[in-house]
């Protein structure tokens, strides 16, 4: 059995941590209840988008954008929407089992967020770049993104461009999605435009302005572009909550062990008194 001193150092020790993981939990929280807010905010974005294309429909089936074209040549780009920092449960790892199961081992690798980089070049992945982009999701950090992107795939070198991250769905339940961010599909945005829920009686005066070509030509880099920040927001939702769930999590099992620990440590003590009461008792005995 350990002694004294050893269990009552375990539990200030425990005791530490579960301090620690209290204030983690608290400010996941926070983060996560604005990770939650941006990410159903830009739901709505893209829903206001998909409006507009529901108005472009005989326009979109005519439309020849560079971000629509099909290529053969050219290699896959594939985005992988990690974490810059760990103590998120089994986050980070089910969206590294997706990478393998998922994507193509021959493509290229760029990484937002950080965590996943030393797995993916251990299993041999080509990673062509890393950034790391702040809880807030500003716009300056994204537009290096749009560009290497936008540059690799209107010049040919990547033919096709997909983004694997997790979706929030709740605060328990963070899934897995591998999506085709480009070439944009006519039939995709086409079945975007068809599900939007908005009705057309509440806007009956809709114009639309400059001229239809012109103004899907706007739309579509605009559409690429919060399809990826969306995912991002996602991710970042995603991150929080998962956080938030280890972190409370940790701060239960440290309370459980501290209740253990002293358990333990009033037994010890009881026993040591109980063994000092023998001796002193034993001693008087062999007095008299």
């Amino acid at each position: 059995m350990a002694s004294l001193r050893d269990i009552k150092r375990r539990i200030k020790s425990v005791r530490n941590t579960s301090q620690i993981t209290k204030a983690m939990q608290m400010v996941a929280s926070a983060k996560m209840r604005r990770a939650q807010e941006l990410a159903l905010k830009g739901r709505t974005y893209m829903s206001a988008l998909a409006h507009v294309l529901q108005h472009l429909q005989d326009t979109l089936a005519e439309a020849a954008s560079p971000l629509m074209e099909e290529r053969t040549k050219g290699k896959t780009l594939v985005i992988v929407v990690s974490t810059d920092r760990g103590l998120c449960g089994a986050l980070n790892a089910n969206l590294f089992k997706d990478v393998l199961q998922k994507c193509d081992p021959q493509a290229d690798y760029l990484t937002v967020g950080t965590k996943l980089n030393s797995q993916l070049t251990r299993c041999g992945r080509n990673l062509v770049a890393s950034f790391t982009i702040g809880d807030t999701v500003e716009e300056a950090e994204l537009k290096p993104i749009f560009r290497l992107i936008r540059k690799g795939f209107t010049e040919g070198t990547y033919n096709r461009v997909e983004v694997i991250y997790q979706k929030f769905i709740n605060v328990m339940v963070q899934r897995p999605e591998c999506m085709k961010l480009l070439p944009l599909s006519r039939e995709e945005l086409l079945k975007v435009a068809a599900q939007d829920d908005i009705d057309d009686d509440s806007n009956p005066n809709f114009l639309l302005e400059p001229e239809p070509k012109t103004l899907l030509n706007a739309i579509l880099p605009l559409y690429f572009s919060h399809q990826l920040v969306q995912m991002i927001l996602e991710g970042k939702a995603s991150e929080q909550s998962a956080r938030m769930v280890a972190m409370k999590a940790a701060t239960e099992n440290a309370k459980t062990l501290i209740g253990e620990l002293t358990l333990e440590y009033n037994k010890a003590r009881q026993t040591q008194i109980t063994n000092e009461l023998l001796e002193i008792t034993t001693a008087m005995k062999a007095m008299e």
